[in-house]
């Protein structure tokens, strides 16, 4: 295989094909920031902050509005005006900012709308006021942050009837995950196709602060889980405890176990479909009750004996049990 010198390569393109280059987003983008392939009605983009959603949103759009037929009219719907302002035209990595500068829109602020030299347009819209979302039609959309929409399924609904343009009205959601109606909805349908990234993929084009200061600080707690690595957080509703109770109760103190046992409910079988193996790894430390280790998992197909299965040791954590970040309870002695 000849070995190919890119620095010499480089330095023989002329300035027009290194400024293609740098706004090449086939180059530059993860794989996970690219479109899906196949028949999909709704791409969900769902990532922890930073991970570069916002990027890829911008960068769809733009593949829409390109060429001679474009995908237009498409809109850009928020939770109100201000943040599709803010975030999705004229923020760092909105639509102001991404592409050739030469081909990029102008921001018509008065009407609300961005317009393409080559006729496309897209109209800001907030999820706030369903309503505004009656009249309008669209050939595709682009949706930000639906999971913290105040009046989420109204307006999606609402959305559904505009897109009524083109051979194949496709949309676009990215959002830090939560829990609500909307976004479960969006995951059961047959037409969603979900994309999930982490603070971390992007880590690259991050400030070194944020790295170690916000994602050092959160991450492993409930809030990091989604805010970070992008996960989709919820309770049962026949639950016992709930996540917030459980990270209410999580606690850095050191307490030192007096006696340490190992909880095993086992299922009834070990078939596909059976019940999961309750194993939890508990503690007593003088009045409160810790929680190490949670282990709970398919159960096996065999206890004990010859070939006999086993669960990874909470000894072979590389700190001592009562230093790691636990969750505690006042132990009640009735």
């Amino acid at each position: 295989m000849t070995r190919i010198d890119w620095p010499d390569r480089l330095n023989r393109l002329t300035d027009k094909e290194v400024r293609e280059l740098f706004f090449d987003w086939a180059i530059w983008a993860r794989a996970e920031q690219w479109p899906p392939e196949g028949s999909w009605t709704t791409w969900l983009l769902m990532g922890g902050r930073g991970a570069g959603k916002t990027r890829a949103g911008a960068e769809w759009v733009r593949s829409l509005v390109a060429g001679t037929a474009p995908v237009s009219p498409i809109a850009l719907v928020s939770e109100n005006l201000d943040e599709a302002r803010r975030v999705m035209v004229e923020g760092p990595s909105g639509l102001l900012s991404v592409g050739v500068p030469a081909n990029r829109p102008k921001f018509e602020r008065g009407r609300q709308r961005l317009v393409w030299s080559n006729g496309a347009e897209a109209h800001l819209m907030s999820a706030s006021d369903p309503e505004r979302f009656r009249g309008p039609q669209f050939a595709a959309a682009w949706v930000d942050e639906a999971g913290k929409w105040p009046h989420a399924e109204a307006a999606w609904d609402m959305l559904q009837f505009a897109l009524r343009l083109g051979d194949r009205p496709r949309q676009l959601v990215t959002t830090t995950p939560r829990p609500t109606r909307l976004i479960k909805r969006l995951l059961s349908e047959p037409g969603t196709v979900l994309t999930r990234m982490t603070t971390e993929d992007n880590r690259a084009n991050l400030a070194p602060g944020f790295l170690s200061d916000v994602v050092g600080r959160y991450q492993g707690t409930r809030l990091g889980r989604q805010e970070l690595n992008g996960e989709l957080i919820e309770d049962r509703e026949d639950g016992l405890w709930s996540r917030e109770l459980v990270e209410a109760c999580r606690t850095n103190e050191e307490l030192r176990p007096e006696r340490i046992v190992v909880a095993v409910d086992p299922a009834v079988s070990a078939k596909k479909n059976s019940d999961a193996c309750g194993i939890i790894v508990a503690a007593r430390a003088g009045e409160k009750a810790l929680v190490l280790a949670d282990r709970t998992l398919k159960p096996p197909r065999r206890w004990g004996g010859h070939g006999a299965w086993s669960v990874p040791s909470t000894n072979s954590m590389r700190m001592p049990l009562w230093s790691r970040p636990t969750r505690a309870v006042t132990w009640s002695k009735t």
